[in-house]
């Protein structure tokens, strides 16, 4: 369920919400701190980490390093 592209796809829906809630002074640091080669490199760190985790303990993990962002 967790693939590269379903984590991916949800860590640049969590980036552009905070972008999107930020000041307008702070959009182009978050825009700067979460490009899309940051985004890639995270979600390919993330399924990584989930290989070898029952299904329980992948769902909560996905969960909380998406918020962490």
């Amino acid at each position: 369920m967790y693939d590269f592209s379903y984590v991916l796809g949800l860590l640049r829906v969590h980036a552009a919400d905070l972008e999107r809630r930020a000041l307008s002074g702070e959009r182009t640091k978050i825009a700067r701190m979460f490009t899309e080669r940051t985004l890639r490199n995270r979600a390919v760190a993330i399924t990584h980490r989930l290989q070898g985790m029952d299904e329980l303990r992948r769902h909560q993990f996905v969960a909380e390093a998406i918020r962490r962002l």
